[in-house]
Order: structure tokens, then sequence, then C-alpha cells
């Protein structure tokens, strides 16, 4: 079921909205309203709504520094704003943000159930694209898990899969719960730990896994485990002397 914000600071407005709203019709359900922009700001980083009903005119924060802000964190929603000005100016900054439709208040339920329906639509046209963005994930997965040794870097898995780094990264720890980067350093520390008590030296572990920096590698060792590389033999090694 899709998740809608209504975000007007007139209580009477948020009222009729959502009584206008055939929102089972559409698969909907309002997730949430908020009467001022910071509110409306955070309500979204917190519970990525998949629409927001955006009055331009909030206080706090207007509604295009909202749109201004999701477009930097590029915090993908559909948008559809409802305004008491028929101003070709807010039109044109709204429409500069990817805005979804911009309706007059009052609103007009035929007109706004028409809206509804066709962004739904657009919500669920775009589904096969994101099960697309998960596929690639599970490939860069497996593609770190055999080739850890090689030069890996987020940058790099971007550009091969055509999509925006800051929204791969995000992608990537929503599945697996950990950053692209922290998933190659936690699978090569985990291969240097079995070098080294094979016997390797430590700069031959380092280089092996993908560290050509043998410093950088001790520093991120021992980061993760609370001791150096070499710390680490000798405490392995006196476990298995005891026993």
């Amino acid at each position: 079921m899709l998740k809608v914000l209504i975000a007007d600071d007139e209580f009477i407005v948020r009222r009729a909205i959502r009584r206008i709203g055939q929102w089972e019709a559409f698969d909907m359900e309002i997730c949430g309203e908020t009467e001022d922009g910071y509110a409306t700001l955070d309500f979204i980083i917190k519970q990525r709504p998949d629409i927001m009903i955006l009055d331009m005119r909030m206080p706090g924060m207007s509604g295009e520094e909202i749109l201004e802000e999701l477009k930097k964190r590029d915090i993908r929603i559909k948008i559809i704003v409802v305004s008491g000005f028929d101003s070709f100016e807010y039109v044109r900054k709204a429409l500069r943000y990817g805005v979804v439709d911009y309706i007059l208040k009052p609103v007009n339920r035929t007109e706004f159930n028409e809206i509804l329906k066709k962004t739904g639509q657009e919500l669920s046209s775009s589904a096969p694209k994101e099960k697309t963005e998960k596929d690639i994930c599970g490939q860069i997965k497996e593609e770190i898990d055999k080739n850890y040794s090689q030069n890996l870097a987020v940058s790099g898995f971007a550009e091969r899969y055509f999509v925006n780094k800051d929204v791969l990264s995000r992608l990537f720890k929503k599945k697996y719960g950990v950053g692209i980067t922290e998933y190659i350093n936690s699978v090569r520390l985990e291969q240097a730990k079995l070098l080294l008590l094979w016997g390797y030296p430590v700069g031959r572990a380092s280089e092996m896994v993908g560290y050509h920096d043998v410093n950088y590698f001790s520093r991120i060792f021992k980061k993760k485990y609370g001791m150096p590389p070499s710390a680490y033999v000798k405490t392995e090694q006196a476990k298995d002397s005891s026993t």
C-alpha cells in the first residue's frame, strides 16, 4: 500500500484532503500529517512516504525549500502541490523540482482523485526498475565476495550499472545492513585473518586482500578487531598453545 503524507498548515485543508481522497480505491493510506516545513522534511527523511500532498507556503520552511532539500538529498517522492496561489512563478518553481501536478484551493474532488490515480499508476510502473536496482545490489555483493582483492569502489560500481552512487549505497545498505565500502572491508579483513593465521606476513596478507598500503590495512584491522594484525596473530597462537 502506498503511503501518503499531507503537508499543509491549515487543519481545514488537511481534513478536506483526507475526506475527498479515494485512498482505498488507489491502494493508498495516509501515513501522517504535518503543519510546518521543518516537521515535513523530518517526517519524509524518517518515514519515506511514497506521495506527498504539499502546500507551497508553509511556516518554518517553505514548500520550495522542502523541494530543494529533497533534490539535494536525492530523496525520490511523488509530490502533488495544493496551493491557494494561482501564480505562474509558483507553478514554475514547483515543476522545476519534478512535481507531479499543481492544484489550486479549494480542491476539486474529481480533479484531485484523477491526479491521485495517475500518480499511483506511475509508482506501480516504476516497481520493475526498483526490482532491477535491488538485483544490482545482489550482483555487486557477489562480485565483492569473488573479487575482493581487486580495486573496488562505490563510484566504479555506480558507473558500471548506471546508478547514482548515493542511491546505490542507500539501496545496498537497506538490503544488507551495511554500506558497500564497509562490506568490502569486512570481506577483505575476514580473509586477511585467515592468511595471517596461515603464516603470511602482515604486508603480504595486506596485498593479497587488496590493500596496497600496509599502514592503512593495520589501522582498519585494529579498528574492527581491537588490535593490530601482529597482536591478533600472537593472541590466536597463544590460544592454540593453551589447548
